[in-house]
Order: structure tokens, then sequence, then C-alpha cells
């Protein structure tokens, strides 16, 4: 009898400790699923400039090469800026997440004034006025991608982004104050160092690169009374770029020495060595691309782990949101 009595009360304690275990895993259950849920985004409100823009604009192309003017849709004219700027080897999304960001850029500078104190046009097919274009070297899955984000853009408060691109950023992303500081007050909101992938899928003249400047011709750039043998990095920004260049008791800033010596030759401002080397300079970096905003190379890889264009986007640009301005 006693051993009756001391096997339903084992009993009964471990029915009692399944039950709890079961209310315990239920709960654990419920709360993943709710972290996995996400939260509802508010509803983004247009503003004035997003609203006048309900209906897909008909705009104006400067084309450089014969010096004309056309008249086209603004989705048929993405189409030629994703061919230009990113071309059709790249996933599917991050074809889209350029189509997208290629839309937003247009219309922030459009709402600006474009090119019409150069061209009299809406836009141009130079990348260093606007962006650069080329219908020549459009195809079915650059046309599929622009279709599928048809008339998407990225908002911030409510209003166009300024949706700085660029190829490869090297581990992170630029801040404004390091590529273009007269930006700071137009997307300086936005614009946000973030980890950059990329290094897996970029050129190998993207990922580390070197630029042998002769002393001569820097001596032009920093002025008669540099010392070119003491060359150095003074200050760098928040990614490790290049703020300060000096010689001796003369400053260059490095976007403007990028400038001055061309995108083609210092690729980038992530410099990691300045040596001299007898007549030259020569610089050490990684990156191309003043690096503020979506590296394409970062977006090309974050596509082939399954990330959406809207992943993309949300890390690149994580304060905006994703609205569609016209169906």
């Amino acid at each position: 009898m006693e051993n009756r009595v001391k096997d339903i009360f084992k009993n009964k304690t471990s029915l009692w400790l399944l039950g709890i275990a079961a209310i315990l895993l239920i709960g654990i259950l419920i709360v993943n699923q709710q972290m996995r849920v996400p939260t509802p985004r508010k509803p983004v409100t247009p503003a004035p400039e997003v609203k006048k823009y309900n209906e897909e604009p008909t705009i104006t192309v400067f084309l450089h090469q014969n010096n004309t003017r056309e008249t086209m849709p603004l989705e048929k004219y993405l189409e030629g800026v994703v061919a230009a700027e990113i071309g059709p080897k790249f996933p599917k999304e991050a074809l889209k997440a350029q189509a997208i960001v290629a839309r937003t850029m247009t219309m922030a500078k459009i709402v600006r004034g474009g090119v019409h104190d150069k061209h009299n046009t809406d836009t141009c097919d130079l990348p260093e006025h606007f962006q650069a274009y080329s219908k020549e070297k459009v195809t079915p899955e650059i046309t599929k991608a622009v279709k599928e984000t048809r008339g998407q853009v990225l908002l911030y408060k409510g209003k166009f982004v300024y949706a700085l691109f660029h190829s490869y950023a090297g581990p992170r992303t630029a801040s404004l104050e390091e590529s273009f500081p007269e930006l700071i007050d137009i997307a300086g909101a936005y614009t946000e160092v973030v980890d950059s992938p990329g290094a897996r899928y970029a050129p190998e003249r993207e990922r580390r690169w070197q630029a042998s400047i002769p002393k001569s011709e820097l001596q032009a750039i920093f002025g008669s009374g540099a010392d070119l043998n003491a060359i150095k990095i003074t200050r760098k920004g928040p990614s490790g770029r290049a703020i300060d260049i000096t010689a001796g008791d003369r400053s260059v800033k490095g976007y403007e020495l990028r400038m001055r010596l061309g995108a083609e030759r210092l690729r980038s401002t992530l410099i990691s060595d300045i040596t001299v080397k007898g007549d030259n300079v020569v610089f050490t970096g990684t990156g191309w691309g003043h690096g503020c905003g979506m590296a394409q190379w970062g977006a090309y890889e974050m596509a082939k782990e399954g990330k959406t264009a809207e992943q993309i986007l949300n890390h690149y640009y994580p304060k905006t949101d994703l609205f569609k301005a016209w169906k």
C-alpha cells in the first residue's frame, strides 16, 4: 500500500514537471515567433516634392557624344543608367537595388534643378555631372530589374534621398566628411558608415591598388613650400579614409587630392600606405569610388547570400523608407 502511494505521488510529480516544461516550451516558441515577425513600419507620408510625381515623369537627357538632347520616360532612362553603372552580370536583387538607388538619385537631383545650368536638361550621361548612361548596353535582365521595381524610391522624412553609390568600399563605407562635406546639410542625416561586404567578388584592382605619382605633379597640388619627402596622412575619418594629407607645412584634403589626380589613379581615399620612392610618391590603398552609400560589390555579395533588394537598401541606407511613387 505504502509503495502504491509513493508511485502515485511520483507520477503526479512527473506530470506536474512535464506540464511546467510544456508551458515553458510553448512560451519560448511564442516569444521566438514574435521576434521573427518584423515590426510593421509606420505609413510613409510623402512630401510635396514626391507627391508631385504620382505618375511616371518624362525627362530630358543630354548626350555628350553627339551633343544632342533626347526626351524619354524616366523608367526607360533608368535602364540605360543601370546598364552603364553596374551591368547585367550582377545578381537579380543587386540589379533591383541599383535600379531603386538610381531612380531615387535621379529624382533627388531633378528636384534640385538637374543639369539645366549646364545643358538645359533634366539629366545627362556623364557621371561627373549626373549618372552614367548607355542604352546600347541594356539587356533583358536589366529591363526586368527596372520593371520589377517600377516607381520605387527611397525617402527620408518624406523626401527623395540623395542616394550616393559607388563600386567597392573596402570593409566600411565612407562618411560625408570624408568624401562630400558639401553634402552634409543635404544627406548627412541618413548617409552613415556601415560595414560593407564585397571582398569575395570585387576585382583585384579594386581590392588592392597602387598609384605612383611624380613628385612634380604633387608639388603643383600641395604648393611650392611642400616637403614631399615628409608626406603623410595626418587625419583620418570614421571609416579610416584620409581626410588630411600633409607634406611639410602644406596640407590637402584627401577627396580633393583624389579629384585632382583622377579617380582612375587614386581609386579611393582609403589609403593604407604612402611611400616616397625616388622622384615618385607611391600610394597604396583599397576600394574604388568615394565610398558613400551603397557599394555595388557589397550589393553583389549580399544578393549572392540570398538578401533581397530591400534588405540590401536597408543595410546601406538604414534610416530611409522604401516607397512606390508611381505605378
